[in-house]
């Protein structure tokens, strides 16, 4: 019964708890946050697909890469954007706490409709954009119908 008392006269009871969990919000604030436990991601480029009259446009975000690790394959009617980013560099003396740059291979394809002209794709890399413009084929052109129901 005295032991209680003591920690209604004055000690709060919680103290060393509280104490504890300031601590481990430090430790975590000095590491940035939460997120070192997050399990790895594979990087995949984000890509923008969009229309214009006479081209299908793909945008591809690949910053990193050099032109010459950048692989486009056209079969069939898919496309496939593909890139290799090594990690050659000898570190030694460096204790990483967190590592978020992706080093590795990525792959990412995308069906193509039918009327585009698969002859005259060109594609272009400036600052880490890859730009993709797929002409169409005039005579394949989209072509849209109002269907009624009956």
């Amino acid at each position: 019964m005295s032991e209680i008392r003591k920690y209604e006269r004055g000690t709060n009871f919680f103290e060393p708890f509280e104490t504890l969990k300031r601590e481990i919000e430090r430790l975590f604030d000095d590491f940035g946050s939460l997120d070192i436990f997050e399990t790895s991601k594979i990087a995949m480029p984000s890509i923008d697909i969009y229309e214009t009259e006479k081209d299908i446009v793909i945008e591809a975000d690949v910053p990193g890469y050099d032109k010459k690790d950048i692989n486009l394959r056209l079969d069939d009617d898919i496309l496939t954007i593909s890139a290799e980013k090594r990690d050659d560099k000898e570190e030694k003396g460096r204790n990483y706490i967190k590592r978020e740059r992706y080093f590795g291979k990525f792959e990412r394809s995308i069906k193509l409709p039918d009327y585009i002209d698969f002859d005259k794709i060109k594609a272009k890399f400036n600052a880490g954009v890859l730009k993709i413009e797929i002409p169409k084929l005039p005579e394949k052109a989209k072509k849209f119908k109002q269907i009624n129901i009956d």
